[in-house]
């Protein structure tokens, strides 16, 4: 395995050449952790990264939250696939048709059809997401449930009142009682315990510029916390809350967390994904086979920050990686893929790529205007017949966008067709390289004209003209 210097060296390496001031790396195989790290927490005081700086998990903490809801599965409190009105009986968006057919499973799996995002800015406190869950009773229902995967915050949040509900606590100290502290993990959701100790910042890099300053903000959409946006942990928490799921559900000192079962079922494929970072997902973590093997992971970003974790179960191995900046993207992806090939013989599947020769399709099928809570995506056809989608963001998605390197204003795409019988594109959002160069359109639930009637592009959209 490579030593802590040769992985300091290349995080260095990376770092500079991405724009992310401070980050931490760690791998775990077998028994054995090695980790580093490089640079500074903090830009305005030149605080420096060390072994227990905490970063933000992003949405890695979706997984934090699914394992929270299966600890409620092994106490006979939650099933599976029971509607999730039977435990918070006044759940609903705008479709109540719609929401009394969402289950449990359907929201650790991504299947439930709630759209991607909702950016509420309630202040912290106890009833945080209790306030949430209210308001998004008026908003849309993009999807149909159990129909299609995409990926959703609010669901997650979801989870999480059920979790308050049922434990009676609020999810901070849910998550903290039955995951964080059993595990012995420097992690947490309390601001009075971050300040403690060495804690990173966001940093925002300016596209034009390339200069890199602190975030205006530390944290924010503190209704969003089980879908991500409150908790802190260092790489360390990482690697140890990869080992319970290697060890079978024990934490280090031999106690039960999570059933054997509910960690098989965490990692068990539940749905098909096209043209994501993950080719299927579970209940929880997203799956990637490559060959006979298993891959589990999730990635996520915060205000300047990205994350990554990959668990590798038949090598008993994980491999963490924290950065402080919204560019961290680039450096987590490439040192995760190097080391999951150097070390454990993984190269991951290649994103799609637009093909040679695209696909014809009839473009008057897909023309229109796509709309949800999120903004709209608008198809358009030029006069040769070529597509385009612009991306329309709502007011609190631009706001999204400047802390998390989200659309920030109407931007318009090509898209190429890559499978017109499953009406698949990609759209060209980015330069070449970048994350967003393929991104994958899918429109889905064509009426008998073979017009569909959403479209998921970052988000799901119903048509409404």
């Amino acid at each position: 395995m490579m030593t802590s210097d040769e992985l300091q060296v290349r995080l260095a390496e990376l770092a500079a050449s991405t724009l992310v001031p401070g980050a931490a790396v760690a791998i775990l195989r077998g028994e054995e952790t090695v980790s580093a790290v490089t640079g500074v927490a903090n830009m305005n005081t030149g605080a420096p990264v060390v072994a227990n700086t905490l970063f933000a998990s992003g949405s890695i903490c979706k997984v934090f939250t699914a394992s929270l809801i299966m600890t409620l599965v092994d106490d006979g409190l939650v099933e599976l696939d029971a509607p999730v009105q039977r435990y918070l009986p006044d759940f609903t968006l705008a479709d109540p048709v719609k929401s009394a057919a969402v289950t449990v499973r359907m929201l650790l799996s991504h299947t439930s059809g709630l759209p991607r995002n909702f950016f509420p800015d309630d202040p912290a406190g106890p009833d945080v997401i209790e306030k949430f869950m209210q308001r998004l009773k008026a908003v849309p229902f993009p999807g149909t449930p159990g129909k299609q995967w995409s990926y959703s915050n609010p669901g997650m949040v979801t989870l999480g009142r059920i979790a308050e509900v049922l434990t009676k606590q609020t999810y901070d100290d849910a998550l903290d009682q039955r995951i964080l502290r059993p595990l012995g993990l420097n992690a947490t959701t309390y601001p009075d315990r971050m300040i403690m100790g060495s804690t990173a910042v966001g940093h925002l890099v300016d596209p034009a510029t390339g200069d890199v300053t602190p975030a205006p903000l530390f944290r924010k959409w503190f209704g969003n916390a089980p879908a991500g946006s409150t908790l802190w942990l260092d790489v360390a928490a990482l690697i140890g809350f990869a080992r319970m799921h290697l060890d079978g559900g024990l934490g280090p000192d031999g106690h039960r967390v999570l059933s054997e079962e509910s960690v098989a079922a965490m990692q068990t494929p539940l749905a098909d994904i096209w043209g994501f970072l993950y080719p299927r997902w579970g209940l929880g973590w997203g799956i990637a086979d490559v060959g006979d093997r298993r891959l589990v992971a999730h990635a996520g970003g915060n205000i300047g920050m990205q994350s990554t974790l990959w668990v590798i179960p038949d090598q008993h191995a994980a491999v963490a990686v924290l950065t402080n900046s919204g560019t961290g993207f680039g450096l987590n992806s490439t040192l995760a893929a190097e080391i999951l090939e150097r070390e454990f013989g993984l190269e991951l599947p290649a994103p799609p790529s637009p093909p040679d020769a695209p696909e014809s399709v009839d473009p008057s099928l897909y023309v229109g205007r796509y709309g949800s809570v999120e903004g709209d995506l608008v198809v358009t056809c030029d006069a040769n017949g070529s597509l385009y989608v612009q991306v329309e963001p709502e007011a609190s998605q631009v706001d999204a966008g400047r802390l998390m390197g989200g659309p920030t204003e109407p931007s318009r795409f090509p898209m190429t067709c890559v499978d017109a019988e499953r009406s698949r594109f990609l759209v060209a959002a980015g330069p070449e390289g970048s994350p967003l160069a393929s991104m994958p359109m899918e429109f889905y639930e064509a009426d008998s004209a073979g017009c569909p009637r959403v479209a998921n592009l970052l988000f799901l959209a119903e048509r409404v003209g």
